[in-house]
């Protein structure tokens, strides 16, 4: 009976080291496997964050290639309206000029 008893103990350890390594190795499996997703999803996330800076990178181009555009078509109808305003009072200094010479 002691013989059994001893051998059942025995045979309880053993069954008891396999279970634990089991474990270890599932364990390191399925840390490997975390490790593996969590630097899937922050490659991806950062990928992302990449394309949507991007995105509003160009966004913001276009916009200020929009307004510089828009200010020189401004600036250019400014410099006409001078222009003609100009040649206006030009007629108008010479009169003023030749009635005094005059």
């Amino acid at each position: 009976m002691g013989q059994d008893t001893i051998q059942a103990i025995r045979d309880a350890e053993q069954k008891a080291d396999q279970i634990e390594q089991q474990a270890s190795v599932e364990c390191s499996s399925l840390l490997a496997q975390a490790r593996s997703q969590a630097k899937a999803e922050t490659d991806e996330a950062l990928a992302k964050a990449r394309a949507d800076s991007q995105q509003v990178l160009q966004q913001a181009r276009r916009k200020a290639d929009e307004t510089l555009a828009q200010a020189v078509v401004d600036a250019e109808s400014e410099i006409q309206t001078m222009r003609e305003n100009a040649a206006a009072k030009k007629e108008e200094a010479i009169r003023m000029i030749l009635s005094e010479l005059i």
